[in-house]
């Protein structure tokens, strides 16, 4: 009975975890194609718009809209390079540090860990629970020494890696990447980590035009 329990604690577990871990990559997946629909179409959906503003919008109005929707398609597309480019990073690190530690199905998970990584700063955790459950299945010792990996491997991705590699590719700097992250995923999940940090850095870079525009006239 002490056994029966236990299986099925860990079952409900088990389907809890990939029933969330599911609807937020199905969330993402919703949310990265939307952001992949914009920047894909942006020529037709730009020629659309342009026609709406040339035909209500007056000229000085319609320059500065213009202004801020150039600034935000740049800070949109760098964002969407920077996390294939964090993804690629991690999804490499996951997979040699996995394979240094013998851990099984080390390609797989790693590569599984790379590509959940797309969504901002915890989407590795969410492919980490799908490599625990694998692992701890043959051997719930090594999915216990996973997760101490992958929480390690999260900070020094967290902290110093996603901050300096996004945040480089978009000119914002680490510590507003993180307020952007925080707020965004508070108001919105993931949709809103997706939106508030490139929306943060197009905030940032006008009024860092503007300050430097100013200090020109003085």
């Amino acid at each position: 009975m002490f056994d029966l329990w236990h299986y099925r604690n860990f079952f409900s577990c088990s389907v809890s975890i990939f029933t969330n871990l599911a609807g937020g990559i199905f969330s993402f997946i919703l949310a990265f194609a939307f952001a992949l629909y914009l920047v894909g179409g942006k020529e037709r959906i730009g020629s659309h718009l342009n026609r709406v503003l040339n035909a209500f919008v007056p000229a000085k109005p319609l320059a500065y809209t213009r202004y801020v929707l150039r600034v935000a398609d740049d800070m949109f597309s760098h964002f969407i390079v920077g996390q294939v480019t964090e993804a690629t990073i991690v999804g490499t690190m996951s997979v040699i540090g996995m394979s240094i530690f013998r851990f099984p199905n080390a390609i797989s998970i790693g590569v599984l860990v790379g590509m959940t990584t797309l969504i901002p700063m915890f989407g590795a955790f969410m492919g980490g629970a799908i490599g625990f459950v694998l692992i701890a299945v043959a051997n719930p010792m090594q999915g216990l020494a996973f997760v101490v990996y992958l929480v390690i491997q999260q900070q020094l991705e967290g902290n110093l890696i996603y901050p300096r590699v996004v945040g480089g590719s978009i000119g914002l700097p680490g510590i507003l990447v993180l307020v952007a992250i925080t707020i965004g995923s508070g108001l919105a999940g993931i949709l809103g980590i997706l939106i508030g940090v490139p929306l943060t850095a197009t905030i940032y870079r006008l009024v860092k035009n503007a300050t430097l525009q100013k200090e020109q006239q003085v």
